[in-house]
């Protein structure tokens, strides 16, 4: 603790006396133990660093290049224990060649406890922040962030941040977090890049979780990506994949609208060998995933449509209690100028359960929507649904089963 706390002043005193102007590189090294090495590289000043190693053989590697006037780059790495390496890269730069003036800064923190821990974070642009924490041994944790993204309006003044939190308890868990932001001029007509923000838990042993979110601006602007990964248990896999655009060449969505469309996503998993899959694109997608138990296994993609008002959204809702539960949820929203939504609500309890949803409505509706609600209790279950609308054409479909070996298949069109 006494350690951490020294390496934040340290950090806070380098950032104050950058701020009062000066272009110093400041660094920091404590090292208790033996063959502790800490290779420390910094060019371009407004670059902070600090390093404190307790243990044998552990390895920091900083590189941090500062091309930013008013810009900065911070890291901090803790080490106790045998054999850890952290690797830091960090660049501040412009996002673009008109804004060389801004103050934009990167900062990275890596906290390792236990033998042979890995932390890698790589941070390129700026408004770019990680944490990193590892209790176990032979724990991989990865992060990659990029930013080119200006501010987008005062509305938003942290517009194209990057942010990622890691937390892994236990031995051989693997995490990767890649993000980026971007602005694009795309036909002259500017479309900025928004945030990214993920935060990973892994309480374990040999879990997995890779998380992917672009805000990228192209023929429309970048979504808003939240994403949270909580696995406790062993051998459970999440993947969430989140990007897309959130207006076009349709219409324009309302500026007070469009801090709403963000694509959430949060996934839940305890047990042994659980497996969850979301992919989600262009905003207003809210998605939240809980499995307990053995081998359950869950699928979740969403997407609305990238022209249009942007004002459609999907929510899916699964819940999984037992073993070997399969539930694939596809939803996908086409509505021009108008409203248009999909809900989906599964909930499984027991074995050998297998529920398959897919949803959808056409471009040419004014309105559609699709409601979908699944629930069973027992072994063998077996749903598949499949509903399609346009024109002000609603579908709506419960089902419910009670014991075992049911079956049923709903087709709406």
């Amino acid at each position: 603790m006494r350690t951490m706390t020294a390496l934040a002043l340290i950090l806070a005193s380098a950032s104050a006396a950058n701020a009062a102007g000066a272009r110093n590189n400041e660094s920091f090294i404590e090292q208790v133990g033996a063959r502790n090495q800490a290779t420390i590289q910094q060019k371009g000043g407004r670059n902070n660093q600090a390093t404190a190693q307790a243990g044998e053989d552990n390895t920091v590697l900083t590189r941090q290049t500062g091309k930013l006037a008013h810009g900065r780059n911070n890291s901090g790495n803790v080490q106790v224990g045998n054999e850890n390496f952290a690797s830091t890269l960090q660049t501040n730069s412009a996002p673009n060649a008109e804004a060389k003036d801004v103050g934009y800064k990167n900062n990275s923190f890596s906290a390792q406890y236990g033998d042979r821990n890995t932390a890698l974070a790589k941070q390129d642009g700026g408004k770019n922040n990680q944490a990193t924490l590892q209790v176990g041994n032979l724990n991989v944790s990865q992060v990659v962030q990029a930013n080119s993204s200006v501010t987008p309006s005062s509305a938003t003044p942290v517009g194209g941040a990057n942010g990622a939190v890691t937390k892994q308890v236990g031995d051989k868990n693997l995490a990767a977090v890649s993000q980026k932001s971007a602005d694009s001029t795309a036909d002259g007509d500017f479309q900025p890049g928004h945030s990214n923000a993920a935060m990973t838990t892994q309480i374990g042993n040999r879990n997995e979780v890779a998380t992917e979110q672009t805000s990228v601006g192209g023929t429309a602007e970048g979504p808003r990506n939240a994403a949270a990964t909580v696995q406790i248990g062993n051998k459970n896999l999440a993947s969430t994949k989140q990007g897309g655009g959130v207006a076009g060449s349709f219409g324009d969505t309302p500026e007070e609208q469009r801090a709403n469309y963000t694509n959430a996503s949060f996934i839940g998993q305890a047990g042994v060998k659980n497996v969850a899959e979301v992919e989600q694109a262009n905003g207003a997608n809210t998605q939240a995933l809980f499995q307990h138990g053995y081998k359950n296994a869950a699928t979740i993609e969403q997407s609305t449509q990238t022209f249009g008002t942007g004002n459609a959204s999907n929510n899916a809702l699964t819940l999984q209690h037992g073993s070997k539960n399969l539930a694939s949820v596809s939803q996908s929203v086409a509505v021009p100028l108008a409203l248009g939504s999909n809900n989906s609500l599964i909930s499984q309890i027991g074995g050998s359960n297998v529920v398959n949803a897919a949803q959808s409505v056409g471009q040419q509706a004014s309105a559609g929507n699709n409601n979908q609600v699944s629930m069973q209790v027992g072994q063998g279950n077996v749903i598949q649904l499949v509903q399609a609308t346009g024109a002000n054409v609603s579908n709506t479909s419960f089902t419910a089963q009670y014991g075992i070996h049911n079956v049923a298949t709903v087709s709406q069109k």
